[in-house]
């Protein structure tokens, strides 16, 4: 275990949790109980005998030890949720600001967390899940996963552009070069189907701006071959084990 250096508090930490709710998820006490056992001396953290309510730990990380014991949360088990993100949600899991959350939406147990970001104005689908290891092998730049996006555009898109916007461009803000991509242009060139297999920051607006072009409405309209199917907008459901198992052998190692 490393050293606990500093006794963080629970609003600075996703990570860290109370010590009282670490005992109760660890089944040693009530949060009260937790509470009188940490005031007696009866609590260890990290080798020394913790007395204040107010610290916290985190979870696999630091080394928590009640009447010589060391403890350990049950493992949780892996759940993995498809959601229809609505607009003016934000995929982070604290806003100091009060917005919106997308976890506000979710109401299961588990502590999940958005594999990816959709930015507050961008809708459509949002894989959420508490399998770390799998998150990260589907965000890694080599798992080559598709992502689908619906673009509304503010003037119709000219087809002689096609070759630029797929082909690799780029961006006019930062410079960076994007990875070629597919698209198809509907109704006229007002809307205009994208598949990356990338994610840079607010990739899609960004490329049609530096084209010349402001995106009015942007939708995900599949991750990764799921889709949303009948789920409305704010709605979610757990994937079937089909999909989780697709999921899983669709994303490449690092």
């Amino acid at each position: 275990m490393k050293k606990h250096s500093t006794l963080t508090s629970e609003t600075n930490s996703n990570a860290a949790i109370r010590i009282n709710k670490y005992l109760a998820l660890c089944g040693v006490a009530s949060r009260r109980a937790a509470d009188r056992l940490v005031e007696s001396g009866q609590v260890m953290v990290n080798g020394t005998v913790e007395r204040a309510l107010g610290i916290t730990v985190r979870p696999g990380i630091d080394e928590v030890v009640v009447g010589g014991k060391i403890l350990a949360l049950p493992e949780e088990k892996k759940v993995y949720i498809l959601l229809n993100k609505p607009r003016n949600y934000i995929t982070t899991n604290r806003d100091e600001k009060n917005r919106e959350k997308v976890l506000d939406l979710v109401d299961v147990r588990e502590r999940v967390f958005p594999v990816g970001r959709l930015d507050r104005k961008t809708t459509g689908l949002l894989l959420l899940t508490n399998d770390g290891e799998l998150a990260h092998r589907l965000m890694h730049p080599s798992s080559g996963v598709d992502k689908e996006y619906l673009a509304e555009l503010d003037t119709p898109f000219q087809a002689k552009q096609l070759p630029v916007l797929t082909g690799g461009m780029r961006l006019k803000d930062t410079g960076e070069k994007t990875n070629p991509c597919k698209a198809k242009i509907l109704q006229g060139g007002l809307l205009v189907v994208v598949t990356l297999h990338e994610g840079k920051n607010h990739q899609v607006r960004r490329m049609f701006r530096s084209l010349g072009y402001e995106v009015k409405k942007l939708d995900r309209t599949a991750y990764a071959g799921l889709r949303a199917g009948k789920l409305r907008r704010g709605e979610w459901r757990y994937l079937t084990s089909g999909e989780v198992e697709q999921l899983k052998q669709g994303g490449a190692s690092p």
